[in-house]
């Protein structure tokens, strides 16, 4: 039988302890995204803006984590939070795929 993470205790305790860490932030980023969603006007589907409101919390959570990881403040996850709910995922998505070209260009 596979291994499966999801049935594992310690999973689960990674996954609690990263929402413990980063919940404020992420919080943050479903707020300030559902409320950029609903000043805009241009997403009028509930399940849609939730969806996106919890992707750019997702991201905070990663970024938390990868700032935990190389040492960085935690002030990092807090402007990614802003960065995110005021942007939004999708011109996140965008800045993030005009980098990697550049960043590709020059290689």
């Amino acid at each position: 039988m596979p291994h499966m993470p999801e049935k594992d205790p310690s999973f689960w305790v990674l996954v609690l302890t990263a929402l413990r860490e980063n919940g404020l932030a992420m919080g943050l980023t479903f707020a300030l995204t559902w409320l950029r969603i609903q000043y805009d006007g241009k997403e009028t589907k509930p399940w849609r803006q939730i969806i996106e409101a919890a992707l750019g919390a997702l991201i905070v959570m990663v970024v938390g984590l990868t700032v935990k990881e190389f040492g960085f403040s935690i002030a990092w996850s807090f402007a990614t939070a802003g960065f995110i709910g005021v942007l939004g995922v999708e011109q996140a998505r965008q800045l993030g795929k005009r980098w990697a070209e550049r960043k590709a260009d020059e290689i």
